[in-house]
């Protein structure tokens, strides 16, 4: 009897070891699989006297579409690296200036600003809160932080009488945000991305003035493939 036993449950371990070499994923279950990414969308950049342009009811000036690419790993379904770069346009502004020589009635001289261009690189962690639950499900919510350098050039002389920027600059930053995606069994997806990074003063070609650090806001959409996983690497 006690035999039998014995060779009842060696042919239950092997039939759920079968079983378990068999299984096959979800299309929702990324570990161990690369994915690129696309997004685009509007920029909010806050630094020294930004607020003068609300003043003024030039706060539109401010904003900028930005335009960014990402290569992913999914390490585990819940975990995951990337490399994410973004590129924009954007506008800085000068500290306001009165010519004490001026006329008094002469209409006074909107804000100076200037333009440059910039361009981001971050090394991110994100983590897939769903499937950190074991829920693999074609909505997810994810965070990221991440650490990078940021490369700001071209810029344009802001014609003020006593300012000038320094032309080109490379500081470092970090960002965080949110992303709320949506994919398809095939692996493409789309995403939306809530993010907001700081960068140290030089950024905009300024020296420091009154906070250290220059902001970015951002809202943008994007699109993700995912790619297939092959045999040899399924669990």
């Amino acid at each position: 009897m006690k035999k039998c036993i014995l060779l009842m449950a060696a042919l239950l371990l092997c039939t759920a070891s079968l079983f378990a070499q068999r299984k096959t994923l979800t299309p929702y279950e990324y570990g161990h699989r690369w994915y690129f990414a696309f997004q685009g969308g509007p920029l909010y950049f806050g630094s020294d006297y930004c607020s003068q342009l609300f003043k003024e009811g030039r706060a539109g000036e401010l904003f900028s579409i930005g335009a960014g690419v990402a290569l992913g790993y999914n390490i585990t379904d819940a975990h995951e690296i990337r490399l994410f770069g973004n590129y924009s346009r954007k506008t800085g502004v000068c500290e306001p200036f009165e010519d004490p020589d001026a006329d008094p009635k002469a209409p006074k001289i909107p804000t100076y600003t200037y333009k440059f261009r910039s361009f981001h690189v971050f090394a991110d962690h994100l983590l897939n809160y769903n499937a950190l639950a074991e829920n693999n499900v074609p909505f997810t919510a994810k965070t990221y932080a991440g650490l990078g350098l940021a490369y700001t050039y071209d810029f344009t002389e802001p014609l003020h009488p006593e300012v000038w920027v320094t032309d080109p600059n490379l500081v470092p930053g970090f960002h965080f945000g949110f992303l709320l995606e949506y994919d398809f069994k095939d692996g493409f997806g789309f995403y939306s991305d809530m993010g907001l990074a700081f960068f140290l003063d030089r950024y905009n070609g300024r020296e420091f003035i009154s906070f250290p650090l220059d902001m970015e806001v951002g809202l943008q959409l994007g699109i993700i493939y995912h790619f297939p996983l092959s045999e040899k690497r399924r669990r």
